[in-house]
């Protein structure tokens, strides 16, 4: 039993008053009036008969009365939070959400955080309810609104920490649609968390329903320090022929003590080199390796640090690759102006992260092994090919290649079905405008990755480009327009064609019909270009947990598996295996070419038939934010996310308030009730007990 306003015990006091009462001894004397006392002897009174207790009955009912009136004003109530909270107050439905991040598994948080959801899970009885949440970055319902106990038993018994960050709003959310998605009376939301302060943010915005109550249960509180390895960098040099690569290890130190550790490279799961690293207190540490040989292939790697009380963040897994270039094929006309694709091929020769391999052909000297694993085909002011070689053009462009086309003046009438049938726009009649001198690119979308790179400010103007001649474009209706001149005419434009995308160029890439070739902002402009039509994502090595793998944007994931002629990247067969084991259909494009990289460690991508080991590795880490332990004060949360009218509070620890128990049971007022019988009975016995007397 508790009580919600003990201080006014202290009117027990009060009950030494009726006891004072019966233990005075009043002499009640008779006077005798006598005419003369002088013949009479003084003589002492002395009282024979002792003080003592009387009307033992009385007493005990007036003392009673008064311990009764004293108990209703201190406001009782039962904090059985189970069984008599339900039949006092109604059923209620309950959300546990338990925290996964992987900072729970920090000393012995996990284990107790479980043995706290057992304890939230067993509070439910009678017409109860719950259901039982586990989050990070996102929330997962384990169980759906039940009462079962085995079933939330064997949810928590099956439960594993995540190698994901903490994040709060999204697992609130989930808790208040779930609550007021419910029909039951009550409503509270247990949450069972170390509390990081990294996991709440003041912009975030959640609110439960109105009267619903909020419970935490702090796993943490004390103060916790760790060591982490936070970043990897790997920087490239040549020597001879070889490229070499040197690793650098971050070590980052929370506590407040200085501490040395040993950091070891592993290259292939060979353990290459190993150094002594002190880390001062609340600092950070580097620990720089030999520079070692890029193997031939992609390989993994990893750094790591001596366990401590986190173990998640005391690696770091990366991948060492070859460098991959994007191949690029020119297609000119065979007898061409002079310059003319000069200006491409040597933007694109500058390149290097990544590099780009290009080669000019002339139109009557390409062949079908021209075609061989290309990134990226332009035509520069040349029709489609036919035949054998047009098809095999367009099976590489369904199985990736990218094909950025510039008409130049030529006729459409010279352009297949086929072909016609793949392009982003019809072709019109060639604008003029040298007497205005030239159209300029008013707008582009900045959003797209081609000009995602220039939304800054200062990286780049296409305003002080001038476009003197260039070919109206009719845009169908699957197509999109990325670049728009001053007139309102697309620039550039792009469709997507199985798993590679077709763009065409409204001018020339040469100054024929533009001078955009000779502005500061051509070559990058040409890099983005050739980067997002031959399907190349900057080459990662590594991503994050949490992090969406986007096959169609990594042609350099995908291109080792995925064969140029005869296959449609949208059904081409791949395997992701994660860590653990589990494996994942997926495509370099189509409906499925998305994968959540929610496992920390290695990630193999291959192709069917291909036995496991020898695919593409893909290293994916714990989020660094989540290693800042620091600590925030749970009552923050609940005030955030109860603040609404009428909204219970937070009790820390118990099934629910006391204002609300002690609401419910109104024990209070049975007291008072008694109490009052208590003082009429009192009255007519006292009444009865004079008469007697008299």
């Amino acid at each position: 039993m508790g009580f919600l306003a003990p201080a006014f015990f202290g009117g027990l006091i009060a009950i030494g008053i009726p006891i004072a009462i019966h233990l005075i001894n009043r002499e009640r004397r008779v006077v005798v009036q006598f005419p003369s006392l002088m013949f009479l002897r003084k003589v002492p009174y002395r009282s024979v008969r002792r003080q003592k207790l009387r009307h033992l009955l009385l007493l005990a009912m007036r003392c009673l009365a008064l311990a009764l009136l004293i108990a209703a004003f201190s406001r009782p109530f039962f904090s059985r939070h189970a069984a008599a909270a339900s039949s006092l107050m109604g059923a209620k439905e309950r959300v546990i959400l338990v925290d996964r991040s992987y900072s729970m598994g920090y000393a012995d948080h996990w284990k107790r955080a479980l043995d706290a959801a057992r304890s939230a899970a067993r509070g439910v009885t009678g017409n109860d309810r719950a259901t039982l949440v586990f989050f990070a970055n996102d929330p997962a319902a384990a169980t759906e609104p039940t009462a079962n106990q085995a079933r939330l038993e064997h949810a928590i018994a099956g439960a594993k920490l995540s190698s994901e960050g903490t994040r709060y709003e999204p697992a609130l959310k989930l808790a208040a649609q779930i609550l007021s998605a419910s029909n039951l009376p009550r409503k509270e939301v247990v949450m069972i968390s170390d509390f990081q302060r990294v996991g709440w943010g003041r912009r975030d915005d959640v609110q439960l329903p109105a009267g619903a109550v909020m419970t935490t249960v702090d796993i943490g509180g004390a103060p916790a320090t760790d060591l982490a390895v936070t970043q990897v960098s790997t920087d490239r040099d040549r020597a001879g022929d070889r490229d070499r690569v040197t690793v650098t290890a971050r070590v980052t130190n929370t506590g407040a003590a200085a501490r040395t550790v040993d950091a070891t490279l592993d290259i292939g799961g060979r353990a290459v080199e190993s150094k002594s690293v002190t880390v001062p207190a609340k600092g950070v540490a580097q620990a720089r390796f030999s520079p070692s040989v890029v193997p031939a292939a992609a390989t993994r790697g990893t750094v790591r640090i001596t366990h401590d009380s986190l173990p998640a963040n005391d690696s770091f897994n990366f991948t060492l690759a070859p460098g991959e270039a994007v191949s690029v094929l020119v297609v000119r006309p065979s007898k061409p102006r002079e310059n003319q694709s000069l200006y491409l091929s040597r933007a694109l020769n500058i390149g290097d992260r990544p590099a780009f391999h290009v080669d000019v052909r002339a139109e009557d000297a390409l062949r079908a092994a021209d075609l061989t694993s290309r990134s990226l085909v332009v035509l520069d002011e040349v029709a489609p090919p036919n035949g054998a070689i047009g098809a095999r053009l367009r099976d590489a462009i369904n199985a990736g290649t990218g094909l950025l086309v510039v008409p130049g003046d030529l006729p459409a009438a010279r352009w297949t079905p086929e072909w016609r049938a793949l392009m982003p726009a019809t072709l019109g009649a060639v604008v003029d405008r040298t007497r205005d001198a030239g159209g300029k690119v008013a707008s582009v979308d900045y959003g797209h990755p081609v000009f995602e790179q220039f939304s800054a400010p200062r990286s780049g103007d296409f305003s002080t480009a001038h476009l003197f001649r260039y070919r109206q474009l009719v845009t169908s209706g699957d197509s999109g327009v990325i670049a728009k001149l001053d007139d309102g005419a697309p620039a550039l434009v792009e469709k997507t064609v199985g798993g590679g995308k077709v763009l065409m160029w409204a001018s020339s890439l040469d100054e024929y019909w533009t001078d955009l070739p000779l502005q500061p902002v051509f070559l990058p402009f040409m890099h983005e270009l050739a980067k997002y039509a031959g399907r190349y994502g900057d080459a990662r090595t590594w991503f994050q947990a949490g992090d969406v793998l986007d096959l169609s944007r990594h042609g350099e994931l995908t291109g080792p598996f995925v064969t140029d002629a005869g296959t449609d990247a949208a059904t081409a067969a791949l395997v992701l295996e994660s860590p653990s084991g589990h494996r994942a259909p997926l495509t370099p494009a189509g409906p499925e070419h998305l994968a959540t990289l929610s496992e920390q460690g290695f990630y193999e991508l291959r192709g069917l038939g291909i036995a496991a080991g020898s695919g593409r590795p893909i290293a994916v880490n714990v989020d660094p934010k989540e290693s800042d332990l620091s600590h925030f004060d749970p009552n923050e949360l609940v005030a955030a996310v109860t603040a609404t009218p009428g909204a219970g509070t937070q009790q820390k620890g118990e099934a629910a308030a006391p204002e609300e128990l002690e609401r419910g049971q109104t024990l209070w007022w049975y007291l008072l009730m008694v109490a009052l019988l208590l003082m009429v009975a009192e009255t007519i016995l006292s009444n009865r007990l004079s008469k007697a007397e008299a």
